[in-house]
């Protein structure tokens, strides 16, 4: 035998080794399964009495009892009072016999609670057989249960609510022959529920909408869709045909294949002509029945993705149509509505079949060219639209020939051009046209892209100046020039940017009125106005009267009126000594513009029409308009010592102010001899720069000190 040099036999003591590895593992194997049965089950050992013995944590987690509450007692510690004594008895007997016991139990938990336990108790048997004590393994059900029981409820509820609904609730099999029909179905079909089922759906239904139908259901065998939702068609006994809005739901036999069909329909047939409605107001202009901006965006973003797909180009056209204002302010609403309504109809039809053309607003048309494979296309589309307005338009009292400024931009075929780039391309050609010569067409060019980022900074930088105050005020005198004295002034805002200096309105107040910032810029200055005229009051300055340009968004915001009073009251300003001056546009709303200029005034501020004469119907308002003051505008003062047909329209305006009791103030006076005219006639006051240009303040007080009589007046 052979020994190693600690005299042991290496066989043995291998087996020895081996024979320690299989203990310690299977000791660790027993201790990880316990961790794990604790973690997942409830365990309990009870003696054959039924007396706890041991409980694991979960245990005493599910119930709400200790450790030391629950060992040494029995069952009924947690029983519910839910299962019969004959449920107990049963469990006690198979047990008792040596079998394993499985089943459902309600326990108690401490705080009164119940919940449930899937159960296995296994009894322990001694030499003879006999239980010694049990093992019981419970594992928490309590949602499951609850979820059948709520199930079997909810499958009560079902067959009441579908006994008593209106919608129509039922069953089919593949062939359409209804299985289960709500009693509902008696209303919706004119026909006893006995005879209806008697029928199939497929002799109710439009032979298309039967084919779809079955469609949908092949769909649903096939596992292509686990539900369908769906409209169909059906025809009442009397013929009427109605819309069904169904959902469809597969019913599977024992071997999992769909063997019949259940339904829940409703019918939409109103519904849907509410919903056509409801689109049509959405999506289309009331007036000229056209696609409005959002059903042209959608069309257009569709479009572009399709080009961008295969290669093709989108061209966007913005057609404008000329002296629309014009003729809407002389004519009347009415007359421009028809005007717009005819010129939808010739842009529509010099377009293809699948070209859109929609209304954005105003006199302005959107156009939509898919598929466009080159520039010259476009050109041809301009051009057939422009020569379409070349003949009259019969318009009520009137036959009119208009014609209109298109401007377009084409997009990229190598990008998917976003459709906001498009349309602002597009939109600034026409700004193109429009500033040179109106009625022709013009592409969109990286030149004017210059002058369009140009104008997106100037909109930032207005924003920032509204934000930091970088506004004052100049003010342009006011004389009586008979008598050469001072009458009032006109505060005139400035933009003094940081790094440009001062920039002039023209080139800001257009774009803060387009914008909507001019609802607070002009709201500061009218405070900042009124603030300075009560302080030159207090100096003793002899000014009479600070007016303040008010824009059409600036009167017609809500509590305009409200406004002017709080600023009065905050700067002390007497209001007889404030004037507002509103321009003619503002009276295309006669009766609400005379209703908040009638609050105005009631303050006792002073009202002025600005720029009165460009308006043909002018005449016809002013006897419905609480004003006091009309200023001529400077196309009559231009000519007026030269014009025969100027300086007419200046006299009947006085004579019309004479009648109305209103004052009359002539504006852009620039020579003595426009003056000099309308002492003529009767005009004696007015501003221009025969007088004074604007002037800062400190500039306005030496420019009282010096006088102001101008060179060559005698």
């Amino acid at each position: 035998m052979i020994h190693d040099q600690t005299g042991n036999i290496p066989g043995i003591q291998e087996a020895d080794r081996n024979e320690k590895e299989l203990e310690f593992s299977t000791k660790r194997d027993l201790e990880n399964l316990k961790r794990a049965l604790d973690k997942s089950s409830i365990v309990a050992i009870t003696d054959k009495k039924g007396v706890i013995r041991y409980v694991n944590s979960q245990f005493c987690k599910i119930s709400g009892y200790t450790r030391s509450e629950l060992i040494g007692a029995t069952h009924r510690i947690i029983n519910s009072n839910y299962h019969p004594p004959e449920f107990f008895k049963e469990l006690w007997k198979v047990i008792g016999s040596g079998s394993v016991w499985r089943g459902e139990i309600r326990n108690r938990a401490k705080d009164g609670s119940h919940y449930w336990v899937q159960t296995v108790i296994i009894p322990f048997l001694d030499e003879e057989g006999l239980p010694y004590q049990y093992v019981s393994i419970r594992n928490d059900i309590t949602k499951r249960v609850e979820a059948e029981q709520k199930l079997k409820e909810n499958e009560e509820r079902f067959f009441l609510v579908a006994e008593n609904v209106s919608d129509l609730i039922g069953i089919f099999n593949r062939d359409g022959r209804f299985d289960y029909l709500s009693p509902s179905v008696e209303t919706l079909f004119a026909l006893d529920l006995e005879s209806m089922m008697k029928t199939k759906l497929k002799d109710w239904m439009p032979e298309e909408d039967w084919v779809m139908l079955q469609q949908e259901m092949k769909e649903i065998s096939d596992h292509l869709k686990k539900i369908s939702k769906m409209e169909f068609r059906i025809v009442q006994t009397d013929g009427t045909p109605l819309l069904l809005e169904t959902t469809i739901n597969p019913i599977h036999d024992k071997d999992g294949k769909v063997s019949q069909y259940a339904f829940v329909a409703r019918d939409i047939t109103e519904r849907k002509k509410e919903d056509e409605l409801i689109h049509q107001l959405a999506y289309y202009d009331s007036l000229t029945e056209l696609p409005n901006r959002w059903l042209f965006v959608e069309r257009l973003l569709e479009e572009l993705r399709k080009a961008h797909r295969d290669g093709l180009r989108v061209a966007v056209m913005i057609v404008d149509l000329d002296r629309f204002k014009m003729i809407n302010d002389s004519w009347g609403h009415e007359t421009g509505d028809l005007l717009l309504r005819k010129a939808a109809g010739r842009i529509k039809e010099s377009l293809r079949e699948n070209d859109l053309v929609a209304r954005l607003g105003g006199d302005e048309f959107t156009i939509l060219l898919p598929g466009i494979l080159d520039d010259s296309f476009v050109v041809q589309i301009a051009e057939r639209i422009q020569q379409s307005f070349q003949q009259p338009m019969q318009l009520i009292n009137h036959c009119l020939t208009i014609s209109c400024s298109i401007g377009y931009s084409i997009s990229n075929p190598d990008s998917a051009d976003d459709f906001s780039s498009l349309l602002s391309q597009a939109a600034a050609a026409l700004d193109t046209v429009k500033d040179g010569r109106r009625g022709e067409y013009a592409a969109f060019t990286p030149e004017m892209k210059a002058k369009s980022n140009e104008r997106t900074l100037l909109e930032s930088e207005l924003r920032k100046a509204i934000e930091e105050d970088q506004f004052i005020l100049h003010y342009q005198p006011k004389v009586n020039f008979a008598r050469m004295e001072l009458i009032g002034v006109e505060a005139l805002v400035r933009w003094e940017h940081p790094e440009l200096g001062i920039i002039s309105p023209a080139k800001f107040i257009p774009l803060a009125e387009e914008t909507g910032m001019i609802i607070r810029l002009g709201e500061w200055v009218m405070q900042e106005a009124c603030r300075q005229m009560e302080e030159w009051m207090q100096a003793g300055l002899p000014i009479h009267r600070i007016s303040v340009n008010v824009s059409m968004k600036q009167l017609f915001q809500l509590h305009f009126a409200q406004m002017v009073q709080t600023i009065l009251e905050e700067t002390g300003l007497v209001p007889s000594l404030l004037e507002i001056e509103v321009t003619e546009s503002a009276f295309m709303d006669v009766h609400n513009a005379s209703t908040i200029l009638e609050k105005v005034r009631g303050l006792g501020v002073h009202i002025t029409i600005d720029d009165f004469g460009k308006g043909y119907s002018s005449f016809s308002y002013l006897k419905e308009l609480p004003v006091d003051t009309l200023k001529i505008d400077k196309l009559f003062i231009d000519g007026i010592d030269q014009d025969k047909d100027s300086k007419a329209i200046v006299k009947a305006i006085l004579t019309i102010a004479e009648t109305l009791d209103m004052r009359v103030v002539a504006e852009g006076i620039e020579t003595v001899g426009q003056a000099a005219e309308l002492l003529t006639i009767g005009c004696d006051c007015g501003q221009g720069f025969l007088f004074s240009k604007p002037l800062s303040e400190p500039d306005l007080r030496k420019f009282l000190e010096d006088g102001f009589k101008p060179e060559g007046w005698h």
